[in-house]
């Protein structure tokens, strides 16, 4: 399935205003039927709202969520057939699993057909890169992490690379120390395990990783706003930013220049088992200090998470320029050499030219094989956590116990329950009519 073009996608919405110029450029739309083909899987709410704004460039995407309400907000961008109710018979009642992602996971096995089918689409099985997208701090998307990439990653091993990579992600959020309890933080580990399990056993490619604790950080200060001066919600715009990331990424293969990203090493790259970071950095200037630049440019990221950068175990660095003026073959030399030192990896070089934009603009990719730092900083927090509802539950006993009510622990015992009820049937009403009965002579 193509694409539109960018310039004629009325579904954008406020995502346009973080796009690349040169997305909206006339030698990007002649060649968008060779736009690298994208299929999007959304899990639970947080995953679902990730894949919405993904689903706003044309990707083939579904939803599965426990919650059908959850699911609702996106009716606009997504077509009922493909947001599909993960119910369940053994918890009939149950519209969410309020952050277990245990329950997630039962529930996802219960409905294991349901993902074997989304697994067999067509749209799924002919895409050439498939993206899971979950937040793990949840329970429902979570939980059903595991079962949706077992049936995934079984169907895509038939669009295996050179090499045996398999191309599909995951696009996953991280928890920020804003939200409350332990549960976030055990969930996210959790998942964490799950995709560091089937990276090992080379049965997926890269997760990109929303680090939300940088993102309440960055966003703070410089909210992004509608054309109509409606702001947007931080976690909102996080999945914006990486929607249009991937877009612009996915857009180098199609352009024209000196030295080219194809198609193949692009997928390559994304199919590479290991942690991946995207980076941009805007309006380079050919007086700036490149290995500064560089290092700025795979160290700092607005929303995505920070890794120790060293021993990447895949790289690329895309140089573009405006058609208006040329670039030093120095500064595209010292790009190259600079990211493959920082990387310490055999990195892919792209250098593009076009019409549309007016500075020079790079783009950062490396994948990693560790996950992020914040990793270690949720282990941290879990075990603050636990400490602290370990003592806010004795806590809970000691007031119990200060009350000095031991005296009445069996007051409402069944022992003491002397009246028993019960609904009355006809039976119970039967009884003789003495007053209508003939009264004896005396």
């Amino acid at each position: 399935m193509m694409i539109k073009a960018f310039g004629e996608n009325e579904k954008l919405g406020a995502i346009k205003a973080l796009l690349s110029p040169h997305l909206l450029s006339d030698e990007l739309k002649s060649e968008m039927d060779r736009y690298p083909s994208q299929a999007i899987v959304g899990l639970g709410q947080g995953g679902g709202r990730i894949a919405a704004e993904l689903s706003r460039f044309g990707y083939p995407t579904f939803l599965l969520n426990s919650s059908k309400s959850d699911m609702e907000e996106h009716k606009n961008l997504i077509p009922e057939t493909h947001r599909i109710v993960t119910s369940s018979k053994d918890f009939p009642e149950l519209e969410g699993t309020d952050k277990n992602a245990q329950l997630g996971f039962e529930i996802a096995k219960e409905n294991a057909d349901l993902y074997k089918k989304v697994a067999l689409d067509d749209a799924v099985q002919d895409s050439e890169f498939v993206w899971v997208c979950v937040s793990l701090g949840g329970g429902t998307g979570n939980g059903a992490l595991k079962v949706a990439l077992a049936y995934l990653s079984k169907v895509r091993e038939n669009r295996a690379l050179p090499g045996g990579k398999i191309p599909l992600g995951v696009i996953c959020s991280l928890p920020s120390s804003d939200e409350r309890g332990s549960a976030f933080r055990r969930n996210a580990l959790a998942g964490i395990s799950v995709i560091q399990q089937l990276m090992n056993e080379n049965k997926m490619g890269a997760a990109v990783v929303i680090d939300n604790e940088k993102m309440k950080d960055y966003y703070a200060n410089s909210p992004l706003k509608t054309y109509g001066g409606l702001e947007i919600d931080a976690k909102s715009y996080s999945n914006m930013v990486i929607a249009s990331a991937l877009a612009e990424i996915s857009s180098l293969p199609l352009l024209d220049g000196r030295s080219v990203f194809d198609k193949t090493e692009l997928l390559t790259t994304l199919s590479t088992p290991g942690w991946l970071s995207i980076s941009k950095h805007k309006e380079l200037r050919n007086d700036e200090n490149i290995e500064s630049v560089i290092g700025n440019l795979f160290n700092n990221n607005e929303v995505l998470a920070t890794y120790k950068v060293q021993n990447a175990v895949a790289g690329a660095v895309a140089v573009l320029y405006p058609s208006s003026k040329n670039i030093s073959p120095k500064i595209a030399d010292d790009v190259f050499r600079y990211t493959s030192d920082l990387l310490d990896t055999k990195v892919n070089l792209s250098i593009s030219k076009n019409s549309k934009l007016e500075n020079l603009t790079l783009y950062g990719l490396a994948v990693y094989p560790s996950p992020s730092v914040r990793i270690q900083q949720l282990r941290e927090e879990l075990s603050q956590w636990e400490q602290l509802e370990k003592e806010q539950e004795e806590a809970k006993k000691q007031a119990s116990s200060a009350l000095g009510l031991d005296e009445f622990d069996d007051f409402f015992s069944s022992g003491n329950t002397t009246v028993r009820r019960k609904k009355m049937t006809l039976d119970d009403l039967e009884f003789e009519d003495n007053e209508n009965k003939p009264k004896k002579a005396k």
